[in-house]
């Protein structure tokens, strides 16, 4: 199946991001030294409106968006980056489907996830997300000084759930700031998800994400 447009555009907008709010971790926290599935500790999170169970390290909180933009006002260095912050939440919001916000303050991490129509990907469509969002990243380094390095890029079927995972380095070496970003787009069980998660080191999440069920 050819993958949406709409779909397509969700995930780009996704990867735009806040360097300046991840500036520096303030602690490791357990869940980012996780290697396997089978040693993860954490809380499930159920969204009853969409049937949704989440599996997250215990550190993260959920947010609602006011509250999540009051947090990053009391961050935030670059209002210009704080602005780009602004419109992706503004996107998520309008997309079709619920949103959610998770942070973890202790080591300032943002966790998010919004239910899209389903859409199954098939690996042409996922080379032809991986593609756009390398084209986004180029526009964005354009205005911005943010570079994006891609780190790894893959996708998994079978025959049950679907999966499109890639992962980004972002820097702004002005500042000499980076960041990691862990995109995540599942298929399953008639269901479809966009998850974003933005910590300032990369980490191995996919633990967690085998944990959810959807």
């Amino acid at each position: 199946m050819v993958l949406r447009k709409s779909i397509v555009t969700s995930l780009v907008v996704l990867c735009l991001f806040l360097t300046s709010c991840l500036e520096v971790a303030r602690g490791i926290s357990d869940w980012t030294q996780i290697e396997d599935i089978e040693s993860i500790e954490g809380k499930t999170h159920y969204l009853g409106d969409d049937g949704i169970k989440l599996f997250l390290p215990t550190s993260f909180k959920r947010y609602s968006s006011i509250k999540y933009l009051a947090l990053l006002d009391s961050l935030a260095t670059d209002n210009h980056e704080l602005e780009i912050e602004r419109t992706r939440l503004k996107h998520m919001r309008e997309m079709e489907g619920n949103h959610y916000i998770y942070f973890d303050d202790s080591v300032n991490a943002t966790y998010t996830l919004n239910t899209v129509p389903f859409t199954p990907i098939s690996r042409q469509d996922a080379k032809y997300l991986l593609g756009l969002i390398r084209q986004n990243h180029e526009q964005l380094s354009e205005f911005t000084d943010l570079d994006y390095s891609k780190i790894t890029a893959k996708h998994n079927d079978n025959g049950k759930v679907q999966v499109f995972k890639a992962i980004f380095k972002i820097e702004n070496k002005k500042l000499e700031q980076q960041a990691f970003q862990h995109a995540y787009f599942i298929s399953s069980n008639n269901k479809t998800v966009l998850i974003n998660l933005m910590a300032p080191f990369e980490v191995y999440f996919d633990p967690f994400i085998e944990k959810m069920i959807l």
